[in-house]
Parts: structure tokens; C-alpha cells; sequence
């Protein structure tokens, strides 16, 4: 599976509330998955979804 991480803007007009999107990219194109203010949430999701067992407390 592949995903992108890209910077999501509400506005041009304040880049202060700029979030980051996580897609899961298919050859339909990309989807929307989650969406966070620090880009460090968006890499830890992303980093469980590619690696789920490493994730795992026992």
C-alpha cells in the first residue's frame, strides 16, 4: 500500500492553519484518511498503517 502526506491549507490567507492530509493513493487516485495539526500525528499513523506489528504492546 501506498501513502502521501501532504500539507492542507483552509485558507491561503491564514498559512498558520495549514493541517497535513494522509491519502492512501490507488490508481483511482488518492484518498483522504486522516487529517492533524502537527505532521508528526500524520507520520505516526502512517508509520502504523505500513507497519502494524510493530505498533503491537504485549
Amino acid at each position: 500500500m501506498t501513502y502521501a502526506i501532504h500539507p492542507v491549507w483552509s485558507t491561503t490567507n491564514q498559512p498558520q492553519s495549514m493541517r497535513y492530509g494522509l491519502y492512501k493513493v490507488s490508481a483511482d487516485g488518492e484518498q483522504e484518511i486522516a487529517q492533524a495539526a502537527r505532521l508528526e500525528s500524520v507520520e505516526a499513523l502512517r508509520q502504523h498503517l505500513l507497519h502494524p506489528h510493530r505498533n503491537t504492546t504485549k
